[in-house]
Order: C-alpha cells, then sequence, then structure tokens
C-alpha cells in the first residue's frame, strides 16, 4: 500500500555496528587458524623431532650390544703376584698394574671423595644427569672453557664398552648405554666397577694400585686428604700427577675436598684438617713388576710362562707361592756384591774418573754430594743432599799426606782414604794396566805415566765406620748365586748378576759357562756305581789319547802330578789326568747318562774332553745335579714354587706333597761320592771353606785360561752354589780359581744365611760299610794316624781290609736320620 501523502517514512536502522563486529570476527577467526597453524606445525615439529629422536635413539641401540648383562661382565685383566716363603710380595706380572677390592672394604670416605669429584648427584639420576647436562652446554656456550657432564655411569660405558671418540652420537650411546647399565646393575655395583677400573697415572689402575703406587699403602689405610687427591687424578692423571705436578693435584685436592663438605660426606673440622694433613709420596710413580730378589721373579715369570701361558701370567690374576727365602735372598745379594768388589780390588785400580781443573777445585769442595755410576763421567755425575754408607761417590783428591795417605773431599765432609786402599793408588801410573794378576801370555808394560795427583776424582763409598772412605770401582767380573734345599729341591735364594738396574740377563740361569773340575763329581759318582772304591790307586801321570785329530795329552792344573794316588785324593786334588782315565774306563755313553739323569739338559759334548769339564753348562742345573747326590742319588728338580692358584683360591698346580725324582745313583754310591767331596773342602781346592762349623762337601771348578770359577757347595740342609766370570768370556786374571773366586762369595753367603738347624753329619744308608785306610795310598792303616774311615758302598770292600764295618759314630756330631 502506498504511503498517504505527508506521511513522513520511517527511519531505516544504522548498518556499522554489525559490519564492525562481522569484521572482528574474522579478524579473531583469523587469528584463531594463525594460532591453530602455529600449533598444528609445533606439533608437526614436535612429533617429527620426537620421531627423529626415536628413530635416531633406535638405530643408536640397534648398534649398541643386545644383552646387556654379558657385556658388562666385569673381568679386567689381573696382575698375578709372587710371595716368598713368608708371605711377602716379591713380585707382579701385569699388562696393568690394578688389583682389585669390593666396595664394603674401603672406608666410606673413598668412595665419597669420587663421587663429590665426578658425579655429586650420583644415587639419585637414572643413569645421566639432565641438569648438569644442561649446565655443561651453558657454560661450553657462553665461554672458552669446555665441561662435561658425564656422569660415574657415563664413564663407566666408556671405560668397559665404547670409545673415547667425542661425537654427538658417541655421546647419544652412551647415554643411553648409561640408562639400560642403570637397569641391569645396582649403582654399589657400578661405583665398584669405576673404582676398580679408573686409570689413576703412572700405571696404576683402580684405587687400590694407585694407593700402592702413590703412598706405599693399602687402599683401606687411606686418609681423607689422600683419598681427595686419588679421587682429583681421574679427570685428567696426567695434568694432576702429583709425581709430576704437585701444585696441580694439590689445587684439584682442595678442590675435591671442598665437594664433599659441601656435599655432606666431611665435616668443617675434617675438612680443614684434611688441608692441614701433608702428603707423603712414595717412588717414582712408575709401577714396580720387581719389588725384590728381581732375578728370582723373572725366572718364576719365565717358567710359569711355559707351563701356563702368557695369558695367565700376564692377566689372569696367578698367585705363586714360591720358595724364596727373603733372608737368604738378602745374604746372597750382599755375599755375591762383595765377593766381587772384593776381587775387583784384587784386580788393581784402573784410573780415576777424571781430574778437576786447579781453578774449579774450591767450586767443588763447597758442592754438594756426586753420586757415581757406571760409565760417568765428570760432566755427567747427579747430585745428591746426603751421604749414605750404600751409595758410590765421586770424590776429589785433596792431598797426597805422607807416603801412603790419600784424602779425599766428597764435598759436605773430607775423609782419609784406608791405607790399603792408598797404599795402592798410590803406586798406580798413567797408562799401566790394572795392578791385580795379568791373564796367562799377557804382557805387564810398564806405566811410566803420571802418578796419582790433587784434583784426582775417585770413586769411593763410606767404610763400615764413617769415619774414610774405600775404594769402590764398579767390577768388572760378573758372577751369579743360587741356594737350594738338597732334599727338595727348593730354590731358596737367587742372584743373576751384580746389579739387576744395570743388567737383567740372568746368569744363574741364562749363562751357560764352562763347568771345568766341578763336572768331576758326575764322573766320580759314575765310576764308585761302576764298581771302584774310593781308595782304589790310580796313576796320576801324563796321559796321551788318540784321536782323528792326533794325540790328545791332557794335563793337570799346574803341570805337576803326583803319580800313584787314590781316587779319593785325585777328585780332592782335583787331577785332570784321573778324571779322564775314569771316563775312559766307564765309558763316555755312561758318564752323559749319569749326567742327564741329574737333570743337565744343556749339549754335551760327546769327546773325552768331557772329563776336563768341557761343556757349557748353567749355574742352577749343576746346582740341582749336585743337589741329587747330596740328597741320596735322586734326581732333584729346582722347585721355585709349591702352590699356584687363582685369585679365588682355586688350585692351579700343587708341589707341596710332590713325590722324589728317580733314582738315578744307588743311595750308598751316592753317601761314598758325598764323603769324597768332603775330602775336597778338608784338604783339597776348597779347603778355604773349611772354617764353616758344619760338616760340608762340595767342588770347586776353574776352566781354561780361567774364563770361569765355580764352587758348590752343601751342608745335610742347604747347597749354595757360586759363579764368577766375565760376560765377554774372556779370562778373569791368572791364578783366579774356583778356590780363590768363588769360595769367599760361598762362605759369607753361608756364614748368614745357613739354617739354625742342629749340627749334623751326612746321613749313612743302609748297605755302606767302613774301613780305616790311608787317604794316599790306599792301604789299610789300621790305628795309623794318617788313616781315616772310609766309606764302601755295599759289596765293593776290598779283601785287604777284612770286610769293613759300621762305627757307631765318625765325628761326634748330632746323628742324623737315616735315609729311607
Amino acid at each position: 500500500v502506498a504511503p498517504a501523502p505527508g506521511d513522513r517514512p520511517a527511519p531505516i536502522a544504522d548498518a556499522s555496528p554489525p559490519r564492525r563486529r562481522r569484521r572482528r570476527r574474522r579478524r579473531r577467526l583469523r587469528a584463531f587458524s594463525i594460532l591453530r597453524l602455529v600449533l598444528l606445525l609445533l606439533v608437526y615439529g614436535a612429533s617429527t623431532a620426537a620421531a627423529t629422536l626415536y628413530m635416531a635413539i633406535r638405530a643408536i641401540n640397534d648398534e649398541l650390544p643386545t644383552d646387556l648383562t654379558q657385556a658388562m661382565a666385569y673381568t679386567p685383566t689381573r696382575r698375578s703376584v709372587v710371595y716368598a716363603g713368608d708371605g711377602e710380595i716379591i713380585g707382579t706380572f701385569a699388562i696393568e698394574n690394578r688389583r682389585e677390592v669390593p666396595l664394603d672394604r674401603l672406608p666410606p670416605h673413598v668412595p665419597a671423595a669420587f663421587v663429590s669429584a665426578e658425579d655429586s648427584r650420583f644415587w639419585v639420576h637414572p643413569g645421566y644427569d639432565l641438569s648438569g647436562i644442561v649446565r655443561a652446554a651453558w657454560t661450553n656456550f657462553t665461554s672458552d672453557t669446555h665441561q662435561g657432564a658425564s656422569t660415574i655411569t657415563q664413564q663407566v660405558t666408556r671405560m668397559l664398552l665404547l670409545s673415547n671418540e667425542r661425537t654427538y652420537k658417541r655421546k647419544m650411546q652412551e647415554i643411553v648405554l648409561a640408562v639400560r647399565i642403570e637397569r641391569e646393575l645396582s649403582k654399589t655395583e657400578i661405583l665398584t666397577i669405576y673404582l676398580n677400573h679408573a686409570y689413576f697415572g703412572s700405571g696404576a689402575y683402580g684405587v687400590a694400585a694407585a694407593a700402592e703406587t702413590y703412598y706405599g699403602k693399602d687402599v683401606e689405610n687411606l686418609t681423607i686428604a689422600e683419598a681427595a687427591l686419588l679421587a682429583g687424578l681421574v679427570k685428567a692423571p696426567t695434568n694432576y700427577n702429583p709425581l709430576r705436578d704437585f701444585a696441580a693435584a694439590r689445587r684439584r685436592q682442595v678442590y675435591v675436598l671442598g665437594r664433599m663438605r659441601v656435599d655432606g660426606y666431611i665435616s668443617d673440622a675434617e675438612y680443614q684438617a684434611a688441608i692441614d694433613e701433608p702428603i707423603t709420596l712414595v717412588g717414582n710413580g712408575e709401577p714396580l713388576n720387581h719389588l725384590a730378589a728381581p732375578y728370582f721373579v723373572e725366572h718364576v715369570r719365565r717358567v710359569a710362562s711355559d707351563r701356563f701361558g702368557d695369558a695367565a701370567v700376564w692377566k689372569g690374576g696367578l698367585r705363586f707361592y714360591s720358595t724364596l727365602d727373603t733372608r737368604m735372598q738378602a745374604a746372597g745379594e750382599a755375599a755375591l756384591r762383595h765377593g766381587l768388589e772384593a776381587l775387583d780390588r784384587r784386580l788393581g785400580f784402573r784410573g780415576p774418573i777424571g781430574t778437576v781443573a786447579k781453578t774449579d777445585r774450591a767450586a767443588w769442595a763447597e758442592g754438594p754430594p756426586r753420586v757415581y755410576q757406571r760409565g760417568d763421567t765428570l760432566d755427567s755425575l747427579s747430585v745428591t743432599d746426603r751421604i749414605l754408607s750404600d751409595v758410590r761417590y765421586a770424590g776429589m783428591i785433596t792431598a797426597l799426606p805422607g807416603r801412603d795417605g790419600v784424602t779425599v773431599d766428597l764435598g759436605p765432609v773430607e775423609l782419609p782414604l784406608e791405607a790399603a786402599d792408598a797404599k795402592l793408588l798410590r803406586a798406580w801410573r798413567e797408562g799401566a794396566p790394572a795392578m791385580g794378576p795379568l791373564p796367562k801370555g799377557q804382557p805387564a808394560p810398564r806405566g811410566r805415566g803420571r802418578p796419582l795427583a790433587v784434583g784426582d776424582v775417585l770413586p769411593v763409598r763410606l767404610a763400615d765406620d764413617g769415619k774414610a772412605v774405600v775404594l769402590s770401582q764398579w767390577p768388572q767380573v760378573q758372577g751369579a748365586l743360587v741356594a737350594i734345599e738338597p732334599a727338595t729341591g727348593k730354590v731358596r735364594a737367587m742372584v743373576g748378576g751384580y746389579d739387576w738396574a744395570e743388567s737383567q740377563y740372568n746368569r744363574a740361569t741364562q749363562a751357560h759357562r764352562q763347568i771345568g773340575s766341578a763336572i768331576k763329581p758326575f764322573i766320580y759318582s759314575t765310576a764308585i756305581a761302576a764298581g771302584h772304591t774310593s781308595v782304589d790307586p790310580i796313576y796320576d801321570g801324563p796321559v796321551y789319547v788318540p784321536t782323528a785329530s792326533g794325540v790328545w795329552s791332557p794335563s793337570n792344573y799346574d803341570n805337576h802330578y803326583l803319580g800313584w794316588t787314590t781316587i779319593r785324593n785325585a777328585l780332592a786334588k782335583s787331577l785332570n789326568t784321573v778324571s779322564v782315565q775314569l771316563v775312559m774306563d766307564v765309558g763316555l755313553d755312561r758318564v752323559i747318562e749319569v749326567l742327564r739323569g741329574f737333570g743337565i739338559a744343556s749339549p754335551l759334548p760327546r769327546h773325552i774332553s768331557l772329563a776336563l769339564g768341557t761343556p757349557d753348562l748353567t749355574l742352577l742345573e749343576v746346582a740341582a745335579g749336585y743337589a741329587g747326590i747330596a740328597s741320596g742319588g735322586r734326581r732333584v728338580e729346582p722347585r721355585l714354587f709349591d702352590l699356584v692358584a687363582r685369585a679365588d683360591g682355586t688350585v692351579v698346580e700343587d708341589l707341596r706333597q710332590a713325590p722324589p725324582g728317580p733314582q738315578i745313583i744307588p743311595p750308598d754310591v751316592a753317601y761314598v761320592v758325598v764323603d769324597m767331596m768332603k775330602g775336597v773342602v778338608r784338604r783339597g781346592t776348597a779347603r778355604r771353606a773349611s772354617g764353616f762349623p758344619r760338616p760340608i762337601a762340595g767342588k770347586t771348578g776353574t776352566s781354561a785360561n780361567f774364563r770361569d770359577v765355580w764352587f758348590l757347595g752343601f751342608s745335610t740342609d742347604l747347597l749354595c752354589a757360586v759363579w764368577v766370570g766375565r760376560d765377554d768370556s774372556t779370562p778373569i786374571a791368572n791364578e783366579v780359581t774356583g778356590g780363590s773366586g768363588a769360595v769367599p762369595i760361598w762362605l759369607e753367603f753361608m756364614n748368614v744365611a745357613h739354617p739354625p738347624t742342629p749340627v749334623r753329619d751326612f746321613p749313612v744308608p743302609p748297605g755302606v760299610t767302613f774301613a780305616r785306610a790311608d787317604e794316599w795310598d790306599g792301604s789299610p792303616a789300621g790305628s795309623s794316624a794318617e788313616a781315616v774311615w772310609v766309606p764302601f758302598a755295599a759289596g765293593t770292600v776290598p779283601a785287604a781290609f777284612g770286610g769293613g764295618k759300621v762305627p757307631d759314630s765318625f765325628t761326634g756330631l748330632v746323628p742324623a736320620p737315616p735315609v729311607p
């Protein structure tokens, strides 16, 4: 309907508010869409990242061991240990110097120090420390320093399962394995592995070895201060090694002690006490594979490696309970050293080390003591801060008072040279040879050079009373000593040379040297076993033996002959011609058979010259052979250890009840030979040993041109064998024999080392009968003053002696038990 005229049209509503609302709504929709898109992108990104991380972790996990228990079977290489007879550790064999110790044997502050130093949240984290990772990442991002965040568990994975490669992939592998390890092992087990496996520098693996290396003590005895210093080492064993940089090690120790206080492991008072505690270090940080008796320990290693294999010896943690007697070993080392030095003095003074210029003598006198080592010149001498009795020093001559006087300056002190040495030195002339006896055939040129003068420097050491010095050259001769229990073969002492630090060559076991007349007891054993008696007459005179190259005519040592004598006297006087006749009589093959039976394994020449001792044998095998004669004619194997066990106590080899060796010669024959060898000491070539206060028997040996000298002597309880010679097999010196070069060493050792058992003579076995005879011509002597009681093997008493008898006592000594 059309509006009436004059009517006004109704007003139209305003459209603006709805448009604004629509715009706002559109804007909100757009914002929501953007937010939704962002959220979708974030969710997508997070999902993608999570998926990527998952795939990465899965890929990393696929490369890791599936059976973690097997991978974590903790079996580190274990050191093998050699114990002396008294339980003292005398040596170790190890690729890694390590001794395992359970956590419950450690003082609480030892593991606490490592936790504080390396991983303070160890007891609560799941294998990795997220807060530590964030903190290390921020530090690395905001500074030039590099900070790690590896937990103890992660370090264990790195030690046992991973390499030390520094990549993100390896770090992820480390974290994944750490989490898995935490599920498989307890915290205690993880910490135990860590403490036993960590490297502490100086060849020490594990906290127990570190305690021994740096402090010379058991880990159970570590103080808080000592534990903190060791805990600080693990982070950087080279940088914080106290033997290399004590100041750096000290700073690290203080840091660890501070962390222990913050973590509540120690109190303020304990912290301060540890800070104030002085640290005493021992040694030079080098792992000690031979703590004592080095030649013996090294021979144990060689024998054990042959018997059990190198892997068992170096990695298997074996325990060798050896036969070594530490008291005898110390006596053997001292006797050999003293004997070689005394022999060297007899061979003469070889001249001064050098001469100090006149302008430098005042500075020398005001300086510190100077240590002299073999081969040192004046420029290579090392200095020290004290003068000890067992060290060689370089002493400058400051005065030559009187005819035989010499005064020597050691730096802080001026002392006279002992009179005997001063007299020797005052006769020296430059250019002259050493004044001792010279090898045969070597001329003795006269020295026309200058005599000893002020400023000359001598090798000396303090005299026993500390009030003088004695000449102390490094000996040019070498030697070896072995002590064996004859009845068991137990090796009680072994010295393979003058100085292990200078030469590790074991002259007791590795050197094959010409035995000389020391072979004769084996020859005489063969002859007595073949039916000879010790009083059989035999002619000592020139012997002519046809050979393929002509006639061989051996002579006695001094080219002197006795004519008619007895076999027992021939052994006492070491007559070569009689030895040759006996070998020709019984046969070379039979003598070699006896030698082999007694354990002589070295090559033996199939030539009559064997009668003079031409074979090159080792001291140990000859000593074992003599032990066989001394113990009733049985073979005796040298025994280095009684028991071998694993670390858990499992027995590998038990020799404590080892059966006796096979019988090589009858006991009655062995007794006759021993009695003949007693004559060698009583009135023969070893009479220097006759002052020993027990019944002893033995034999000397001197090889051609005095290159090797031997003496092997024994009582009922102990056998000692000594060899002396030069490593290059040149002559020692003219007239140096077994009696003069080896017996003095033997006698010093036996006087100190022989066990304090009741004095007794050698036991008489069944079948032995006795008769009185003249030792020189073998005739029945009745009550003659020249007669001695002579033993005969069963069935060998000559008719002229009327069958013989067995007296109740021959020496008045404590009766020995009979031989079974």
